[in-house]
């Protein structure tokens, strides 16, 4: 009896810790082209202080606008995509009141930007903790395109071990290498939605300083593949993926935790 109640009380302490993890939204957004240029302004110039603002109180870790490049169905699909992170999703919604506040001079109407775009989806993920970049690598100037995937496999530990053991140290020698024009990579688990229309399990995120190396091969002609690699995967795919390629606009990120 004294090992249960031992066991309950460290699994009590422990709930915190096990639940208490930042959630990745994916916010996809229609803004018609006529009124791109002015909601990109209003982003940049408000919605980003904001964002640099809740970063600072810890409310956020990290805030991107991202416009899509290419694709089908564009005269009537989403053409932004909002990355936030959040550190508490319950209070998420309250952070997006603070504006007027930064901008007390500044009428609403003037710097919203609902009213001027359609959200049309919105994914919930958890990092895979996984982000890794090229040793020369400076954000502000390299991080300009970025690849978005979504995987559909039919084992997701299976697929998120080969990222993890597999995949991300080839990528992270590759750029140190100098044998990929990748600048980053990352992944995260899908929350939700969760359904027909949407498959997906776990996402993935290439990053690149131009939409020339986005395009081009991802490896140098003499990058050599380790024997066997992908092997442990070869049969995990339950279905077609989803990657598109869009354009850095502006990111907030917090500066990386001290180990």
């Amino acid at each position: 009896m004294k090992k249960l109640s031992l066991f309950i009380l460290a699994m009590l302490f422990c709930i915190p810790s096990m639940f208490a993890q930042a959630v990745v939204t994916h916010q996809y957004r229609r803004v018609e082209p006529e009124n791109m240029q002015e909601y990109l302004k209003r982003e940049t110039t408000y919605w980003q202080k904001l964002a640099e603002s809740e970063v600072t109180k810890g409310n956020l870790t990290f805030w991107a606008i991202l416009q899509k490049v290419g694709g089908l169905n564009q005269d009537k699909s989403s053409n932004i995509l909002i990355v936030n992170t959040f550190n508490n999703m319950d209070t998420s919604n309250e952070i997006w009141g603070n504006l007027q506040a930064l901008f007390p001079d500044t009428k609403m109407e003037d710097m919203d930007t609902w009213g001027m775009a359609k959200n049309t989806a919105t994914i919930y993920l958890r990092s895979g903790n996984n982000f890794v970049s090229a040793p020369d690598a400076n954000p502000a100037e390299d991080f300009n395109y970025v690849y978005v995937i979504y995987h559909n496999p039919k084992n997701v530990n299976k697929h998120m071990t080969f990222e993890t053991e597999e995949w991300k140290p080839l990528i992270e020698k590759a750029m140190a290498d100098g044998k990929t024009t990748h600048k980053g990579w990352g992944n995260d688990y899908i929350l939700a939605p969760d359904s027909p229309k949407f498959p997906y399990s776990t996402s993935s995120y290439d990053i690149f300083s131009s939409m020339t190396d986005a395009l081009s091969p991802a490896f140098s002609e003499d990058f050599v593949w380790p024997e066997g690699f992908g092997d442990s995967v070869q049969d995990n795919s339950a279905g077609n993926w989803h990657k598109q390629l869009y354009r850095v606009v502006t990111m907030v990120s917090a500066p990386p935790a001290e180990e």
